[in-house]
């Protein structure tokens, strides 16, 4: 693999757990009653979860920024991504779709959840597999084509992940629509 595939899913993660945070963190209370409506965690603990993933988001987001430590982000994004998604799952196996997923804008009202959520967040564990997959050739130098080549595909990697929660979002209230 091109290290340069890593550096693009580094960084795009990073961007999205970053910005996944602190959105959280500006609307703390609106994240905090996503937890609680998840009904997966006793009501005592519900502000310990919240503030506790919100930190594992924002410190998964730090790790991927260096190469020393970009395994660990990784990993540690992963096991974000795999809770957070396990969660979707029970609670649409359970018949629970009206709750807010509590992964965009926390400000917007959200549609709910669905199983689209899931496979975005799988998809998004593909990109998390570059992180750690190993280089096939030996680390080479990076010229000014690879830095354009980074930043495009960052940049597209990021709009496409937009494009996406904006085509969830909206099909997701279209189905709500049609049960009226």
């Amino acid at each position: 693999m091109d290290p340069i595939l890593g550096y693009v899913a580094a960084a795009s993660l990073c961007v999205l757990l970053l910005a996944s945070g602190l959105e959280k963190i500006r609307h703390f209370s609106l994240f905090e009653g996503a937890v609680s409506a998840y009904r997966l965690v006793p009501e005592l603990t519900v502000r310990l979860v919240a503030g506790g993933f919100i930190a594992t988001e924002l410190a998964a987001a730090l790790l991927l920024l260096w190469p020393s430590t970009r395994v660990l982000g990784g990993v540690v994004a992963s096991a974000l991504l795999v809770v957070a998604t396990a969660a979707m799952a029970i609670n649409l196996l359970r018949g629970h779709t009206d709750v807010a997923c509590g992964c965009g804008s926390l400000k917007d009202q959200s549609a709910g959840l669905s199983w689209w959520l899931v496979v975005r967040n799988a998809l998004l564990l593909v990109v998390l597999s570059a992180v750690w997959l190993p280089i096939s050739q030996p680390e080479r130098a990076l010229g000014w084509v690879d830095g354009l080549t980074f930043f495009g595909a960052t940049l597209a990697l990021l709009g496409m992940y937009h494009a996406l929660n904006m085509l969830i979002e909206s099909h997701s209230k279209l189905q709500k629509l049609k049960e009226i």
